[in-house]
């Protein structure tokens, strides 16, 4: 999963916090959706807020399924070489 821009990114968390919500993860759709807040304020911050609430996956991922793993895995990828190439 390749995104292009920040409101590519936002879609993704919003789409991805109701696939939580839906499989009753309540405490990580509210994390992703409070990442996605972010969008409207500095590009920066809504990276680093989407950064934090994906990271919480990484011990948990009986959620969601293969492929929503991967995507998750590649976005997280996609933020951490965004990170490093603005240090």
């Amino acid at each position: 999963m390749e995104l292009k821009s920040n409101r590519e990114l936002y879609d993704y968390l919003i789409a991805l916090s109701a696939v939580l919500s839906s499989r009753g993860a309540d405490e990580l759709s509210g994390a992703v959706a409070i990442a996605s807040r972010h969008a409207s304020g500095m590009s920066t911050e809504f990276l680093g807020e989407a950064r934090i609430a994906l990271r919480r996956f990484q011990d948990d991922r009986s959620v969601l399924n293969e492929s929503e793993w991967l995507d998750l895995v590649d976005v997280l990828r996609q933020l951490d070489q965004s990170f490093y190439h603005r240090g």
